[in-house]
């Protein structure tokens, strides 16, 4: 999603062992992760005020997505203040939003298509963003080919994925020409091509790569190599790349379904939570949301590693959406205990997720302690590293609490009527532009102890804000992305109960 190279840096952090014991004693490993009795799952019922304001939010993301869009080839800048920079995640966000404007009634089902249309034929046009298949993190946006001052010259798997994505839930949605071509431009991306075979260290290898880097970005189309770091974890990036791997319709380009279920499951705990599986190399909070904005974990319950030969003391059965509920609870309490006294954080000011901030770019979080896993392997099974909190410089970025709402309703529901109160010294909102009078919503961060407010928003904060909440009202999302026959195929493949 983000530029490849603070991410996938984290690996080569050194390791520490994790703790034997937590608070004194040694918490057992559960049989699975699964939901109490009697927790609701999406869509649910909200209040005639919640949709009222859940009407406000998403049209404000809309419009951004909508209304930013290049007037030549149809794409989304990645953010207002950049109109011709591009990222390839934001277009599948940007795709995926089209539906919900029609549903909506904020466009018509014929505006829809032709977007989509334009995007797509504007894609097409320029092989040389492509290795693989797979697409240019950032691209120009006037033109749609490389940007020749680009933040990062890298074909990426993540930001593909999101694309990807978009593509297939555009294309059940609109079908036609839009189905026909991104029907073909999925068929195309040849996920084996990034495959690390020929690591050394076995806990890396046969993995799909972040990406690929070209020699030289002035030569995009010419010699390049993968970069060294992997999908290893089950972070929702690790997991939807795997995902739609495994979908591919041509056995030549797809993934083994093993290789999901081979994705790591570092256990931890907190007393918000209990027992929850993690990842080691980003406590933001939407690395676990993105992937729900597509695959429907929320209807599935449980997976069973098992049925492709991981026993549980290796790969502990998880409902992944429960993961990120109890995920969510970890970022909320934290933030109300707010053990550094930042003045933005509290009950209704939580989510430590990737953002603009006043230095600018941030990406704090945090994390859960490990538990131990008997008869599991460090490294294979589970990551041994230990992170700190990162509570950044206080700020908080609206559509991480926003983008909860697939988990926790009446908490996000909560922090965005208070990011709604929020008002300058003159009365005026501090954080919001009216969608009514071409407005975006929300700013992207905030941060009430400097008085700093982004003066940006950006496509990959706007996007999942908007399929979050559709899906937590309706399933929208969810539906079409499901009904697409490649995606029936790989729930097949992965053993995975249909939505």
């Amino acid at each position: 999603m983000f530029a490849v190279a603070p991410l996938s840096a984290a690996v080569l952090l050194g390791c520490t062992a994790p703790p034997a014991e937590i608070d004194g004693h040694k918490p057992a490993q559960p049989a699975a992760i699964t939901s109490p009795e009697g927790v609701r799952r999406p869509p649910f019922t909200f209040s005639r005020e919640d949709e009222a304001l859940l009407d406000e939010v998403q049209r404000g993301a809309f419009n951004f997505l909508w209304s930013a869009a290049d007037k030549n080839t149809g794409l989304a800048p990645d953010r207002a203040s950049k109109p011709d920079l591009c990222s390839i995640a934001g277009v599948g966000f940007q795709l995926s939003a089209l539906p919900v404007g029609v549903e909506r009634g904020w466009i018509t089902r014929e505006q829809g298509a032709d977007r989509a249309i334009l995007i797509l034929r504007s894609l097409d046009k320029h092989p040389e963003i492509r290795r693989a298949g797979f697409y240019q993190h950032f691209l120009h946006s006037p033109s749609a080919t490389v940007h020749p001052e680009g933040p990062e010259h890298v074909v990426s798997t993540i930001d593909s994925a999101l694309f990807f994505c978009g593509v297939l839930t555009a294309g059940v949605y609109f079908g036609g020409e839009v189905r026909e071509r991104g029907d073909a431009i999925f068929a195309r991306a040849d996920f084996r091509f990034f495959l690390g075979e020929n690591e050394k260290e076995e806990w890396k290898r046969g993995f799909i790569s972040l990406g690929w880097k070209p020699d030289n970005p002035k030569d995009p189309a010419g010699p390049g190599k993968l970069l060294p770091y992997y999908w290893i974890d089950t972070g929702c990036e690790h997991r939807l790349v795997t995902f739609l791997g495994v979908c591919a319709p041509d056995k030549a380009h797809g993934v083994d379904p093993v290789l999901y279920y081979r994705l790591r499951r570092t256990l931890g705990t907190h007393p918000a939570s209990g027992p929850v599986v993690w990842f080691p190399y980003s406590g933001a909070l939407f690395v676990n949301q993105f992937s729900h904005c597509w695959i429907n974990y929320a209807a599935m319950g449980p997976d069973d590693p098992a049925s492709h030969g991981f026993p549980p003391e290796r790969r502990i059965p998880t409902d992944w959406w429960e993961n990120s509920r109890r995920t969510v609870a970890i970022h909320r309490a934290k933030s109300i205990e707010n053990p550094e006294r930042l003045p933005t954080f509290g009950e209704n000011a939580w989510g430590l997720s990737a953002s603009d901030c006043a230095a600018g770019y941030c990406v704090p979080g945090v994390f859960p302690v490990h538990m131990p896993m008997p008869g599991a392997t460090p490294k294979i099974d589970f990551a041994t590293e230990s992170p700190a909190d990162n509570f950044g410089d206080g700020t908080i970025a609206p559509y991480a609490a926003g983008t909860s709402i697939m988990f926790d309703p009446t908490s996000s529901m909560n922090a965005l009527r208070y990011y709604r109160s929020l008002t300058q010294s003159d009365g005026s909102p501090l954080l919001w532009t009216d969608p009514t009078t071409g407005g975006y919503g929300f700013a992207d961060a905030f941060n009430l102890g400097t008085g700093w407010v982004a003066a940006d928003y950006v496509a990959i904060d706007q996007g999942p804000l908007l399929l979050a909440i559709e899906n937590a009202r309706t399933g929208l999302i969810w539906k079409i992305f499901h009904a697409h026959p490649w995606v029936h195929e790989g729930m097949a493949r992965l053993r995975l109960s249909k939505p």
